[in-house]
């Protein structure tokens, strides 16, 4: 409104100044006026419900709730990562769209109400009885309830399925956009009551939005507007009351954030079964499971080459980042393993993995405290002073209990439903716990300071005399710890156990009819995650010394969630693939390093999102599990390759990669004179070849083609 420019859903991602994207659409020169620029952003909002149904979720209809979960995050990554880079960090002051003045013995009352809300009321109830009107007396209403018991149903009686899903996610789309731009520009609701907008704080209303919605039981629209009334009430109330004397303390930070988690734990133990479920023709199975082979043969090769690369990079100079993106990728791959093992093996889409490494490191951090203060933290915690050892392990079983407790309600749930109660308790454990100076010792404006352990004199701190985290000493203390975890879950996916997870994965009812207690294996599963989430959480408080609530935000888990599907969240492979891809590890350091201009950091979110989104469509199974046959194939190439071999591979090959060295020395250097005229052409042969791949892999699914059966074709065929 205030500038008059649109931003577009995408960024520029061609790597020229002469030729690129646009982003940004200049409608006036001086600013809109609030009719039509609420008339843009209801138009903006259609489309982007537009694009979501017909580029991820269309693709998606019959995939497992996995799949369709992990979209949605991507989706919300890549939007969130996309508004950052379009918008930036400074949060908008939003236009007054409701009266924001106060409202003198209301009713009589004889108190003073702000205005603003009472509008919202007044809004949300005459947008509710719009929505039931339509749902309970038009066709399409009627058709939409149909389809979503019924898809053959509906199509039985001439409508389209798709047309349909397509309509209400821009009605959806709508309506989030039109709360989104109340709430905004509303000083005294929600979490954004300073009156500004950001991302991040607009996407924390989803938790209560559930909770309203599911009292509903997903069905009721009437019952769902005057439950998220009711909600906001409760939280209002709350707020007020943690500020009186009699209330608990410790309770006074985060008290409104628990009221959504509580209504829907409840919500979903009491009614979880009665909950529609979408008519769907064809459910698709989770992603497969692959057993483990050759572990100690990679254990052996890359402990090797980490623990070189370890010295190798410390102390380098400009390379230093190297190191401290190896021990980002170590410990990344571990939060990591704990998603393997209770969203790969049993099927549970657990969203709060790193808000369990959170609670481990916090309770670490006041387990070591003992009054004193610290050369980087002024903040005294009060604390028993224990030592390193005992401090960890305790904090590791804290973890285990939280975890414990997050899968109570698994007993009951699961999928969809159970990944909104993650979410739920991700959200509320930032406030509740991790800005709670009365039991984390530390609050939004200062630091919980974890001692380094000390073993036979040997020093693991993270932080060297420099200052830089490049101790080789940290980085392989975190080594072993992987692969011991890596070693447990390894055995955990030959063994019976296992086998029973991923019975409980596969069918709930058909795993108990043959004995199998699916309870006990869910609950057991939350607890191996929640210890390995535990241990790695421990480990990342000694890397950062000084952590703070900013490191475990209910984001955190998600991002994690989006690289550990997209390396491979079924197998153990996949969780090193996802370490290395995540923000701050081996990939973002090196594309930082080698292609300065790039500013990849700036994209990991956005990158992240559409990956994740790719992924879910093109290879549910992930990256590792997708390119494991085509890396043993080339192994086994380069072993027996003579002469011809080579000839016919560099004339098979040989033609893209040297179109992507073209590619990538003439044209993306042109775009800032950063960026590294060797690997840059590397690079671009790279993904040509990628490409040419993945081109062929689709045309050969889209036409039914078949594979050859001679060996050396064969070979060739694997290989692409």
């Amino acid at each position: 409104r205030r500038f008059g420019h649109v931003q577009l859903p995408w960024v520029d991602v061609l790597p020229t100044h002469w030729l690129n994207l646009p982003v940004d659409c200049a409608l006036a020169d001086h600013g809109l006026s609030t009719p039509v620029a609420f008339a843009v952003a209801a138009a903006m909002a259609a489309l982007l419900g537009m694009i979501a149904h017909f580029l991820v979720f269309r693709p998606l209809k019959d995939a497992a709730a996995l799949g369709k979960v992990v979209a949605s995050v991507g989706v919300m990554l890549y939007l969130q990562g996309v508004a950052q880079l379009n918008f930036g960090d400074v949060r908008r002051q939003a236009h007054d769209i409701v009266p924001n003045g106060e409202i003198r013995n209301f009713l009589g009352l004889g108190g003073t109400f702000a205005a603003s809300p009472l509008w919202l009321v007044a809004i949300a109830v005459l947008i509710g009885v719009a929505l039931w009107t339509v749902f309970r007396f038009t066709r399409f209403g009627l058709a939409t309830r149909a389809a979503a018991d019924s898809e053959k149903g509906v199509v039985l009686l001439g409508y389209s399925p798709q047309s349909l899903a397509a309509l209400n996610w821009v009605l959806a789309s709508l309506l989030a956009t039109v709360s989104a731009i109340l709430i905004g520009s509303t000083r005294e609701v929600g979490p954004l009551r300073n009156g500004t907008l950001s991302s991040v704080a607009l996407s924390g209303l989803v938790v209560a939005a559930l909770g309203a919605a599911l009292m509903g039981g997903m069905r009721s629209i009437m019952v769902a507007t005057w439950g998220g009334l009711a909600l906001g009430a409760a939280q209002a109330l709350l707020g007020y009351e943690a500020t009186r004397s009699w209330f608990p303390a410790f309770l006074r930070s985060g008290v409104r954030e628990i009221v959504p988690l509580v209504v829907i734990v409840a919500v979903l133990l009491l009614r979880g079964k009665r909950l529609p479920q979408r008519g769907a023709l064809e459910e698709k199975r989770l992603p497969l499971s692959p057993r483990p082979t050759r572990v100690p043969q990679h254990i052996g090769i890359w402990s090797v080459v980490v623990v070189v690369a370890a010295f190798v990079f410390e102390g380098s100079g400009p390379r230093t980042v190297f190191a401290f993106g190896l021990s980002t990728s170590l410990l990344a791959a571990l939060v990591m393993l704990s998603m393997v093992v209770v969203t790969g093996y049993v099927g549970q889409i657990s969203l709060v993995q790193m808000s369990l490494a959170g609670v481990a490191a916090f309770f670490v951090a006041r387990m070591l405290a003992d009054g004193t203060v610290s050369a980087t933290n002024l903040h005294a915690t009060d604390g028993p002073g224990l030592p390193w050892a005992i401090a960890a392990l305790i904090a590791v079983v804290v973890a285990i209990v939280v975890g414990v407790v997050v899968g109570l309600p698994a007993v009951r749930i699961r999928g969809v439903q159970l990944a909104v109660v993650t979410t739920a308790l991700a959200v509320a454990l930032q406030p509740l716990y991790f800005e709670n100076p009365r039991l984390s010792g530390a609050d939004a404006s200062s630091l919980a300071h974890v001692r380094a352990p000390k073993v036979f004199g040997i020093n693991f701190a993270s932080q060297g005399d420099s200052g830089l985290t490049d101790r080789p000493a940290f980085t392989i203390l975190v080594l072993v710890t992987l692969v011991l975890c890596a070693l447990g879950v390894s055995n955990l996916r030959r063994n019976s156990t296992g086998r029973r997870f991923l019975a409980v994965r596969a069918n709930e009812r058909a795993a108990a009819s043959v004995g199998i207690d699916v309870a006990r294996t869910k609950l057991l599963a939350f607890a191996i995650g929640s210890a390995i989430a535990g241990i790695a959480g421990v480990l990342l408080g000694v890397k950062e010394s000084d952590v703070s609530a900013a490191n475990f935000i209910s984001q955190a888990s998600l991002t994690y969630l989006a690289f550990a599907y997209i390396g491979g969240i079924t197998s153990v492979n996949g969780a090193m693939v996802g370490g290395l891809l995540a923000p701050s590890a081996i990939f973002t350091v090196s594309s930082n390093y080698f292609l300065a201009g790039t500013s990849i950091d700036d994209y990991v979110t956005v990158i992240g999102g559409a990956a994740l989104v790719s992924i879910a469509i093109v290879s549910p199974n992930g990256l590792a599990p997708a390119f494991q046959n085509q890396f043993q194939t080339l192994g086994r190439w380069l072993l027996h390759a003579d002469a011809a071999d080579w000839r016919r591979a560099l004339m098979r090959f040989g033609p893209t990669a040297a179109a992507g060295l073209v590619v990538g020395y003439v044209i993306w250097p042109a775009r800032d004179s950063k960026n590294s005229v060797v690997w840059l052409p590397l690079l671009g042969a790279a993904i040509a070849l990628a490409t040419r791949s993945l081109v062929l892999r689709l045309a050969r699914r889209w036409l039914g083609a078949t594979e050859p059966t001679g060996s050396r074709e064969g070979y060739y065929r694997a290989l692409e």
